[in-house]
């Protein structure tokens, strides 16, 4: 996978909108080569990047595991707790879950090598 940025902001849906459309008139550069994910407001950000999900989103890159099972064990943490926390994680765009691993296993796949919060 290609060395990726992804840049966290907090912003309205409106202001998300605003922003997309205008980079598709006429880009300006700022974005260039990264992602963008919106948050609506701080508790939402707060609720889903934590550093635990922090660390499972390094381990995930750093460590490349077959399974949620696998991860869960790298960080030893529960892997109930881990698997919501994959789900997430995945549903905002911050890992990707690619099926049929070894016993169809869930495979955890960290999309950004590089996570910026914007402020």
């Amino acid at each position: 996978m290609k060395t990726n940025k992804c840049v966290l902001v907090v912003e309205s849906p409106k202001q998300s909108m605003s922003r997309a459309f205008s980079e598709l008139k006429k880009p300006s550069g700022k974005y260039k080569g990264m992602t963008v994910i919106s948050f609506p407001d701080y508790e939402t950000l707060g609720r889903v990047v934590t550093g635990a999900r922090l660390e499972l989103i390094a381990v995930a890159r750093r460590e490349k595991p077959k399974s949620i099972q696998e991860l869960a064990k790298l960080v030893g943490r529960n892997f109930k707790n881990v698997y919501q926390d994959v789900k997430l994680l995945a549903e905002f765009g911050l890992l990707m879950i690619q099926e049929g691993g070894p016993r169809k296993a869930s495979t955890p796949v960290a999309k950004f090598h590089e996570i910026v919060l914007a402020a």
